[in-house]
């Protein structure tokens, strides 16, 4: 009898051994990736020993931890493929918080002029002659069609100039041609083009909400903010091919936004970012996305400037369908500090061309009553804002809207955050240490974006031309901001720079310059938590810390692998880091050259 009862008090798992019955396996996966995984859901620097793999079902993470678990639990013969990457960083695929693929797409085919690190471009005779191989390999002889080139960078050119519309002149007699800053916030027309825009000396300086630069009042050339926006818009339709049909438009626009979601894959980046578009980028991205074209999961920000009506998009707030979704309304308040026209509250160190040396400190795109308004428009219509701000005084000027707006809801008793997902200040490239207090006494109803990789880019022009010391050693000071539990992201605002977050990472971490020369390394922070800022930080900023940003149970299985754990090594490799898989939603989308390519579930 005694026997009987002590049979029926053992566990049911003890009673399944005891007749030799395996225990239910869980659904079989369909990978295992083996290696050094870290989940990113710790706040600060992990202790704690990574898990050594995580397993993928279907579209989700349905296990992380020990590899013969899985091996257990979850691998079928001929259906579950392990991958083995032992010595390999495996972590959240990373996620856009400010970046324009789109517009990188659109810009795709124009001349690249980028200087270093990303090209070669150095001189104004490089451009020149830059632009005159790109006409000769696209363009019959003597046609006159509009010729547009991109990323010129004056702080790599030879002498820090500007290009002048008499050097764009010189390149070609017959075309008209357009040349777009790195910044992506001015441009440079010669004076065909100029003439096809109606622009001459006698224009006032103040045109299409943008400002023409003269010097001693005749036209260099140089358009700056939306006045750039509106020529080159115009120099686009003027370099399309005529007789091109809205659906072959379409479809060349289509092929060019895939291939910049191949390369947004190949840097490890699963949720995408268009973080100003016109209506017309909407509707392709829109329209892609019904058609089922899209495969990374895509957060569209419409310009506030060039979209009248905002309750069309309140339906895709926060909320996707399929892979779009409508992530907030961008508003731009001022420029950039390395094309200097950021709103500054001191001089620049040397001016703009054409501009006072001892006054000019750059300028706003609206006056504060004007932003205000703004801003609380789209707040009424259900939405958040984020808010391109550079210059320190840009940042005073946002931080006074949300003050006031912060102020209006607690009188009204109203709550702080109707929307669902916070404000965002973007780049604050020139934050003042009052301003990051400021900042944090608006949490959770603002949140902020860095954009670090100015650091190794720019560091040096920034010290010798654009602020100086000590305002230079301040620039993304994200230590400070880290150590008031700030909440911020980091982003490359590609095609600025390419879509390439770990050279993030690499500006926080080090703290280097393109010549090696160290720039506040008082304002280094860890690499878990530069990762943090490109995984999990920006799940919480769009709204999506319950589905992305970790790897976790039950979240998608948004997955890339590093070739080395970078948490523990040299930082100072961190910028020669390669993406070796990338997999989205279960999938694998990406993988380095010489890498079997994972089997995607269900071929042979």
């Amino acid at each position: 009898m005694k026997k009987v009862l002590l049979f029926l008090l053992l566990p049911l798992g003890a009673l399944l051994a005891f007749f030799g019955v395996k225990r239910v396996k869980e659904p079989p996966a369909d990978y295992i990736i083996k290696g050094i995984v870290r989940t990113m859901e710790e706040d600060v620097n992990p202790v704690a020993k990574p898990s050594e793999c995580v397993v993928i079902t279907g579209d989700q993470i349905s296990f992380v931890g020990s590899f013969q678990d899985a091996q257990n639990n979850y691998y079928q013969e001929g259906k579950t493929e392990i991958i083995d990457c032992s010595n390999n960083l495996v972590i959240p695929g990373f996620m856009d918080a400010h970046a324009h693929i789109g517009i990188a797409s659109l810009a795709s085919p124009l001349a690249d002029l980028s200087g270093p690190p990303y090209g070669h471009v150095t001189s104004i005779p490089i451009l020149q002659d830059s632009m005159k191989a790109y006409i000769a390999r696209n363009y019959p002889p003597h046609s006159n069609t509009m010729v547009i080139g991109n990323n010129y960078d004056d702080s790599q050119l030879e002498g820090h100039a500007q290009p002048t519309k008499e050097d764009l002149d010189k390149i070609d007699p017959d075309h008209p041609i357009y040349v777009a800053h790195i910044s992506g916030h001015m441009g440079v027309a010669n004076s065909k083009f100029l003439q096809i825009l109606n622009f001459n000396d006698n224009t006032p300086d103040t045109v299409k909400g943008g400002i023409l630069i003269k010097n001693k009042g005749k036209l260099t050339g140089l358009l700056l903010e939306n006045v750039h926006l509106y020529a080159l818009s115009v120099a686009l339709s003027l370099a399309t091919p005529p007789g091109l049909t809205p659906e072959q438009k379409y479809q060349t626009q289509l092929a060019l936004l895939k291939e910049q979601e191949k390369l947004w894959f190949k840097y490890g980046i699963t949720t995408m970012c268009e973080g100003r578009a016109n209506p017309e980028l909407i509707a392709l991205i829109r329209r892609a996305n019904q058609e089922d074209k899209l495969t990374g999961d895509y957060i569209v920000l419409p310009d506030y400037d060039s979209n009248a009506d905002l309750d069309q998009f309140k339906d895709n707030y926060n909320k996707y369908d399929k892979h779009f979704k409508i992530g907030a309304i961008k508003l731009t308040l001022d420029g950039s500090p390395q094309g200097k026209s950021a709103f500054l509250s001191e001089p620049y160190k040397t001016p703009m061309i054409g501009q006072d040396s001892a006054t000019y400190h750059g300028h706003p795109n609206y006056n504060y009553q004007t932003a205000l308004a703004n801003v609380r428009r789209v707040e009424q219509a259900g939405m958040p804002v984020h808010i391109h701000i550079n210059g320190d005084s840009a940042i005073d000027m946002a931080l006074s809207i949300f003050e006031t707006l912060k102020k209006e809801k607690n009188a009204q008793g109203e709550p702080l955050i109707k929307q669902q997902t916070p404000n965002v200040l973007i780049h604050c490239q020139t934050s003042r240490k009052d301003q990051l207090q400021k900042m944090k006494n608006l949490q959770p109803y603002v949140m902020q974006s860095f954009f670090p990789t100015h650091v190794y880019v720019w560091g040096d022009w920034y010290v010798q031309n654009v602020l100086g010391n000590p305002r230079a050693q301040y620039i993304s000071p994200l230590k400070d901001a880290d150590d008031l539990l700030l909440d911020f992201t980091i982003h490359t605002d590609a095609p600025i720079t390419p879509p390439d977050l770990l050279a993030g990472v690499y500006g926080a971490v080090n703290r280097i310059t393109q010549t090696g020369n160290p720039l506040g390394q008082d304002q280094r922070i860890r690499v878990y938590r530069a990762l943090r800022a490109i995984t999990k930080d920006v799940a919480r900023q769009w709204g999506e810390q319950t589905t992305k940003g970790k790897l976790a149970i039950g979240y998608k299985a948004d997955i890339i692998v590093l070739d080395n754990d970078i948490i523990n090594a040299d930082p100072k490799k961190i910028k020669d880091a390669k993406v070796l898989y990338t997999f989205k939603d279960g999938k694998p989308v990406f993988a380095m050259a010489g890498r079997l390519p994972p089997r995607i579930p269900g071929s042979k």
